[in-house]
Formats: C-alpha cells, structure tokens, sequence
C-alpha cells in the first residue's frame, strides 16, 4: 500500500508539472492518452514555431542595434558641431578649423589671418532662392584657405610635414594675384554674391570670383541651360566647359546643415540643433522598440523551454495516476 500511494503521489505530481507546463504554452490539460499523444506529436511543430520566432527576434534585434549605433554617433558627432559652431561665426565644418587651428598655432598667427573663403562670401540676401545651388557649386572653392604671402612659406612647410588627417586647399595671396576678371552677365553667379567688406582679401575675392564664375550663368529653365557653356540650375545640375555636366544629389540642395558659406552660422545651428532633436528622438522610439523584442523574445524563450520540457515526458502512464486511487 506504501508503494502504491508513493506511486500515486508520484505520478500525480508529474500530471500536475505537465498540465501546468501544458497550460503555460496554451495546451488543455492531458486528462486522457489520446490528448497526451496528440500532444507529444505536436510539440515538434510547437518548438519550430518557437525557435523561428526567436530567430527572427534576434536578427530583428541585431538589425535595431546597428542603426541605433549610427544614429547615436551621428548624434555625438552633430554635438560636438554645434558645439563647436557656439563657439564661433563661422560655418564651416569643424575639421577644417581644427586643421587651420593647428597650422596657426604652428606658425604663431591668429587664425583670423587665414580666413576660409567660405567666411568672407555669402549669398545675398535678395538671392535665397539660389543658396543651396550656389553652396553645392563653391564648396571646394569656401572651403580653400587664404594665405598672405608674407606667411606662404612657412604654411607650406608645415603641410609639407604634417600629416593633416584630413583635405586642406589653400591659395597663396599676393598684393596683386591676377588682373580683373571678365564683366559678369546679368544672369552670372558671381552677381549673387557678396563679400565681406571688412576683409584684407576683399581685393583678391574680388578679383577671383570675376574671373571664376563671371561666366556662369544661373538659368531660370532648360532652354537657358542648354545654350550656356557654362550654367547651374536651382536643382544644382552644373554644366561646365567641354560640355560636362554634373548633378551630385547625396545630399539634398536645402540641407542646411552642410552648408558653409556666410558670416553667421545662427540659421546652421538652428538646422544643426533641429536634427538632434528628430535623432533623439528616433532613438527614444528604438529603444523602446528593442524593449519590446527583448520581452517578446523572453517570453518565445520561456515557451521553448516549456516545450522542451514538455518532450521530456514520454508514457502517459507516468502521469496516470488515477488508477491508483484506492
């Protein structure tokens, strides 16, 4: 009789443990042999379910995580820009300040002596409309470096020697580069800019954007575009001299914060500032959406280890213990 209800207790605690396990995965309690078989025949389909779920959760997960790490260094790096355009009125990127920082320290000037051209020409206000184009055709020529011929030669030396972990175009100033560039058409880029009055390069700027892009020619629609030799539309297609033509959109033409021209970088700061916030908050949401996979894949886990479990029973006479009630 001892062994018996030993028995009993035993099988009625296995029945309890699978029932409970059972439920736990949405299975009715195994009350019969033929609930237990079909059962048993289902919970390999049950555990491929499960482990697909899981699969698709960890590479769901992996797949958040990668762009929630772009995003958070994305974030980092246009902190630190605004950070560094507070600091200053200049828009340019802060990679080339640091590089002239380092040169002007060098040399023993005030980086105020080395202007990028970008500081010392902006679009004119009456012509806004044309900003993002004119930006996306002088970046190369903004972010150039001026230098006075009295310092030329030790600048040289020092990028000679350096090595600078990033591009750096300089010109060398003299007291008279070239001779006045061509009187620009109505229509020419060079109208739509203005320098910096105060500037000792004013003279050269002047000079040089004459001679540059006295002929280029803004076109208003196609048919101007296609007769000019050398043009630029507002959607920033450039076409130049040997009738190349280029239009590079890796970045949108109002993308504000590549901008680098002008002698106040408020509006840049403002664009700057206006996408760490929509990152910030990018982030918050896959922060919560990893939160939600991490809960969904925990709970995918649990019910894999139930089944799991739930296989480890094979004979439905272990859990039958109602036979053995006396």
């Amino acid at each position: 009789i001892r062994r018996l209800d030993a028995d009993r207790k035993r099988r009625r605690e296995r029945a309890d443990r699978y029932n409970e396990l059972a439920v736990a995965i949405q299975l009715q309690p195994a009350d019969a042999p033929d609930i237990f078989l079909l059962q048993q025949e289902k919970l390999s389909d049950l555990r491929e379910s499960v482990d697909q779920e899981i699969a698709d959760s960890d590479n769901e997960q992996n797949e958040v995580r990668v762009v929630f790490a772009q995003e958070r260094q994305e974030h980092a790096v246009l902190k630190e820009e605004i950070q560094s355009l507070k600091s200053r009125r200049s828009n340019i990127d802060s990679q080339q300040i640091a590089i002239r920082a380092a040169l002007s320290k060098a040399i023993g000037i005030s980086e105020g002596e080395m202007p990028f051209v970008g500081e010392l020409i902006q679009v004119r206000e009456e012509e806004r409309d044309w900003e993002g184009a004119i930006e996306r055709y002088l970046r190369n020529f903004g972010l150039s470096l001026l230098v006075a011929d009295e310092h030329y030669a030790r600048v040289a030396e020092w990028v000679d020697r350096t090595h600078l972990q990033g591009r750096l175009v300089y010109f060398r100033v003299r007291a008279a580069s070239r001779l006045d560039g061509l009187a620009p058409a109505p229509d020419s880029l060079a109208r739509k800019l203005s320098i910096k009055p105060d500037s000792a390069f004013y003279p050269w700027l002047e000079r040089e954007i004459g001679h540059r892009f006295a002929d280029v020619v803004c076109c208003a629609n196609q048919e101007q575009f296609r007769r000019e030799v050398k043009a630029i539309t507002r959607a920033g297609q450039i076409k130049s001299k040997g009738e190349r033509h280029e239009k590079d959109d890796r970045y949108r033409i109002e993308d504000r914060s590549r901008y680098i021209l002008g002698w106040s970088n408020i509006a840049k700061i403002e664009t700057l500032t206006a996408k760490v916030t929509g990152i910030e908050k990018r982030l918050a949401e896959m922060a919560g959406r990893l939160e939600t996979i991490q809960k969904s894949r925990g709970i995918a886990q649990m019910r894999r280890d139930h089944i799991a479990k739930l296989e480890e029973f094979r004979e439905y006479s272990d859990l039958d213990w109602r036979p053995l009630v006396s």
